[in-house]
């Protein structure tokens, strides 16, 4: 202050550098509405110079009318704003948000102008904004992607789930928040599921892979694939972990599916080896030379491998009855002088194969010495069963091969390769053989149980 100052001079001097250089917004208005005064920092924020700015209805510069309007008339009933948001429009033409502290001066009375604060919030906003965007994509995300997303504590307790979860195990998600990712884990994969997700905790490792079962609400079993991540705050302290998991049922039955197969295969190649060399061994007793073996051998293998086409185009689960008799006389070029009755019957893999033998045996020894022998016997082939009301798969099975008109028969003097095939079958099967060599042809029946388990539902 100079020796011509007044005190009041430099006190008003004073308070105009603070007005004008402040850096907050601030500016007057009329009871009209013209801005009387403005600093810097309210019209340069907008990108506006003072002329272009004070002496300007402040309706100009709002971007929307009902906000002004309302501000301009709670200030001329007496009121206050504090932190009221408004938009205002920029000379760019960019829209600023902004929050409003204002009151009135009146003198004697009289409305004379307004005290307006103007604080820029454009950014806070905008990041608000940003924020709210991105947590409704995320939401979004979480309920509307496939796998089911579970949030839990470090012990392992439900704090968040999502509806695709809720889906997969079959609880509420109110009855999954009281509950923990163990109790719903199939006992025999909680010990190891809790040691990973203990590790997890611990900071020893920050998210691991298994493949685990759950049991539902409903009691089924039902195979998961589990990918168990850490969210960790600053100093690294443990938050939640986040579980998404994915239902790999269908995987996990198809490959145990897989595995029987393969068991299944290995077995069947070991048996069908195994019953190549008896064959061949049995026929190799009675040739009397290398072509003699062939001729004898060289049939019995085409029918064993009838046998197991018959089998493949039906996936295994079994032959019918009808067909393998079929094939077995059509292969021999039997014709009308045989008959085959019987049921429609789907024998399991093992019988089919054993009896397709036995009935190859019995046409092959027909045409060589019974009744199809010379053209004037016959054959009569027929089947039966018995079927227990308590179950809905047959009990047993009595097949009969009945010749005549042939040629005299008589019982053999030595026992040779059919004869043995046909004693071992019964056998094989358990069941009741009977041979008869009558006068008027050989009669051979052959009665079996059958159990339900030797069938396949899909088939029986």
């Amino acid at each position: 202050m100079t020796m011509n100052e007044s005190p009041m001079v430099a006190e008003d001097l004073d308070l105009e550098d603070f007005f004008e250089n402040g850096t907050v917004g601030l500016h007057l208005v009329g009871p009209d509405g013209t801005i009387l005064k403005a600093n810097r920092a309210e019209y340069e924020s907008l990108g506006y110079t003072a002329d272009e700015y004070i002496g300007q209805p402040i309706q100009r510069f709002h971007a929307s009318e009902d906000t002004i309007s309302d501000i301009l008339r709670r200030l001329s009933a007496g009121e206050k704003l504090d932190k009221y948001p408004a938009c205002l429009r920029a000379k760019d033409g960019s829209i600023r948000h902004v929050i409003i502290s204002s009151s009135v001066c009146f003198r004697d009375g009289e409305f004379r102008n307004t005290r307006c604060f103007t604080v820029d919030v454009t950014d806070k906003v905008l990041a608000e904004a940003a924020l709210r965007e991105a947590e409704d994509r995320l939401a979004a995300t979480y309920e509307n992607v496939l796998a089911g997303i579970a949030e839990c504590d470090a012990n392992g307790c439900f704090l968040r789930v999502n509806e695709p979860f809720e889906t997969l195990t079959g609880y509420s998600k109110d009855e999954l928040l009281s509950t923990t990712i163990f109790d719903i884990t199939h006992p025999d994969d909680v010990v190891a599921d809790e040691a990973q997700y203990r590790r997890q905790v611990s900071g020893e490792i920050d998210r691991y892979l298994t493949t685990k079962r759950y049991v539902r609400k409903d009691g089924r079993t039902i195979w998961v694939d589990v990918t168990s991540s850490t969210v960790r705050d600053d100093s690294g302290a443990f938050r939640y972990g986040v579980r998404m998991v994915q239902d790999v049922t269908d995987r996990q039955m198809a490959e145990e599916q897989k595995k029987l197969l393969l068991a299944e295969l290995n077995h069947r190649v070991k048996n069908t080896l195994a019953t190549v060399q008896a064959l061949a061994a049995h026929t190799a007793r009675s040739a009397t030379s290398a072509e003699d073996f062939r001729r004898r051998f060289e049939p019995r293998l085409l029918a064993l491998s009838a046998a197991h086409d018959r089998l493949t185009k039906n996936d295994w689960r079994g032959a019918n009855l009808k067909d393998i008799v079929a094939d077995e006389l059509q292969a021999h070029g039997t014709g009308a002088n045989i008959s085959a009755v019987g049921p429609d019957i789907i024998l399991p893999p093992r019988i089919s194969l054993s009896l397709s033998m036995a009935i190859h045996e019995l046409a092959t020894n027909a045409l060589k010495y019974g009744a199809l022998s010379d053209g004037n016997g016959r054959v009569e082939v027929r089947w039966s069963v018995k079927r227990d009301k308590r179950s809905p798969y047959p009990s047993s099975l009595t097949f009969v091969w009945a010749e005549s008109d042939g040629p005299a028969v008589e019982a053999p003097s030595r026992e040779g390769f059919g004869s043995r095939l046909l004693k071992v079958t019964a056998k094989e099967l358990r069941g009741e053989l009977s041979t008869e060599w009558l006068p008027h042809g050989l009669r051979w029946q052959l009665t079996l149980p059958l159990n339900a388990s030797d069938f396949d539902r899909r088939s029986a």
